[in-house]
């Protein structure tokens, strides 16, 4: 019975260690969105550079069309005004064609500014394309060991997983049929508890004296009268009181 209580733990080891490393993988995507997050967070003004280049690029694009209307407006004024036959409608032409020549110099101005804002962010980011290199090389250096530590994270789940069906297998059956219901059972999958000091350490209940007695000796499967756990004793660690 003592070597079927060791594979019971080592069953139970397996079993956490299992739980622990699904966890682990299933939190890859929050985990994956933390780094880029971090990256983000300290591309930030970096970001608001690159923005600020393309805004002043469509700004002009769109400010350089509505030169080229204006332009059609004032050549459309000026042959209304070549062909103008009365007063008012020589006054009407050359009004139209004041205006239309006013709206491109007031756009050719602005044309300008978005030129030199484009010039300035374009400078700014030269000068910090190193720092954005780093930042780069940084985060792909980390996703590069994210991923390999997530390779050996699922290896030693599929080592794992492997060694709990060998122990499982040479249990007899009626011991692994109760592992299974009390795992079940129990919330967190614990079906294994240290009896330790006279008491179980899973729920902190102490054990009658012949309950401890009979566990020490370890000649059956005996289980907590509190949270029916599965009991075993540890010499090694029951040799000092706890906390020491």
């Amino acid at each position: 019975m003592k070597a079927e209580l060791a594979q019971l733990i080592a069953l139970q080891n397996a079993d956490t260690n299992i739980r622990t490393l699904q966890a682990e993988i299933e939190s890859i995507p929050e985990r994956r969105a933390e780094i880029e997050k971090e990256f983000d967070q300290r591309a930030f003004e970096i970001r608001g550079l690159e923005e600020q280049r393309d805004a002043a690029f469509h700004e002009r694009a769109r400010l350089e069309k509505e030169i080229f209307d204006q332009k059609q407006r004032a050549e459309r004024a000026d042959r209304n005004l070549m062909a103008a036959k009365k007063p008012d409608e020589y006054t009407a032409a050359i009004r139209e064609a004041d205006a239309a020549r006013k709206q491109i110099s007031a756009f050719e101005t602005q044309v300008l500014e978005q030129m030199e804002a484009s010039e300035t962010a374009e400078n700014q980011l030269k000068e910090r394309a190193p720092e954005v290199e780093k930042l780069r090389a940084d985060m792909e250096a980390r996703f590069k060991a994210f991923d390999e530590q997530v390779k050996t994270q699922q290896k030693q789940v599929e080592m794992a997983r492997a060694e709990r069906e060998r122990l499982m297998n040479e249990l007899p059956k009626a011991i692994s049929a109760m592992y299974k219901r009390i795992a079940a059972r129990i919330r967190d999958g614990v079906a294994m508890a240290e009896a330790r000091n006279g008491a179980c350490t899973a729920c902190y209940m102490a054990l009658r004296p012949q309950i401890m007695a009979d566990v020490r000796r370890g000649d059956e499967v005996i289980t907590c009268d509190n949270c029916n756990r599965i009991l075993y004793y540890a010499p090694e660690r029951n040799a000092h009181p706890v906390g020491v």
